[in-house]
């Protein structure tokens, strides 16, 4: 079944609510913030928005997705734009992990990509190769448990460190509406018997914990909401009850 994302009609406010439009332009935005260099991989494009925005700044930028109405849309988009956007940008349906070529890139962004692999250490690999040395990941996952079909990982601060660890160094670990965002630095080489320093596990369990407390306080303040809203709803069918028997 595929995935279907509409990244693009929501980041122009086309279709779902407001939060959702916000949500996805801020983190669209932090995304191409965090970008370094001058070409760019952009995987699981989608609709390919990310890619466009980096192309009308100046970036050479590939963009790689396995859907190819996905693809068929980006295109479509992307004619729209001036010629210099259009020469810089390169849409393909493609797999990553079956690239075979050996390319350069300043940055490659993963954007809610990750969730989607039983297996991310295939995808990280594939991407630690396809890198500059030095050069930047821009990683974006649902933050904790995000009911999708397709979604195989659940990711808070911790595990997501930890998965990009043997590959990358942590430079930033943020949360934006309910989504990790995550930018690293290439390693020299992939080390999996490496271990996180005493500092770096005390900043993931203090983002977790700042962000668990304020899903608990939301959690009660709807749960109270809906307390108030049933106690109505009893007291007026409560009074109907009355009133019918009053008729009567």
């Amino acid at each position: 079944m595929a995935n279907h994302d509409r990244v693009n009609e929501r980041y122009y406010g086309e279709i779902n609510s407001e939060e959702s439009h916000e949500a996805t332009r801020t983190r669209i935005h932090w995304m191409c913030r965090e970008a370094t260099g001058e070409r760019m991989l952009d995987i699981g494009c989608s609709q390919g928005i990310t890619s466009i925005l980096l192309a009308r700044e100046g970036f050479r930028v590939t963009g790689i997705d396995l859907e190819e109405e996905s693809i068929r849309f980006a295109k479509e988009e992307l004619a729209k734009e001036s010629k210099p956007v259009r020469s810089k940008v390169d849409f393909r349906l493609m797999d990553i992990t079956q690239w075979k070529e050996r390319a350069v890139f300043d940055t490659v962004l993963l954007g809610e990509v990750l969730e989607h692999f039983a297996h991310p250490e295939k995808l990280l690999m594939q991407i630690h190769r396809l890198l500059h040395e030095k050069g930047t990941l821009v990683v974006t996952v649902p933050y904790g448990y995000h009911p999708f079909h397709d979604h195989k990982q659940t990711f808070y601060a911790g595990k997501l460190a930890m998965s990009l660890l043997p590959y990358f160094e942590v430079v930033k670990l943020e949360v934006h509406h309910k989504y990790l965002c995550c930018t690293a630095r290439r390693r020299w080489e992939v080390n999996p018997y490496i271990s996180p320093a005493p500092s770096e596990m005390k900043r993931w369990m203090e983002l977790d914990y700042a962000h668990f407390a304020e899903i608990e306080r939301s959690h009660l303040r709807l749960m109270n909401q809906r307390k108030k809203a049933l106690d109505n709803a009893v007291e007026q069918v409560k009074r109907l009850r009355k009133q019918e028997a009053e008729k009567q």
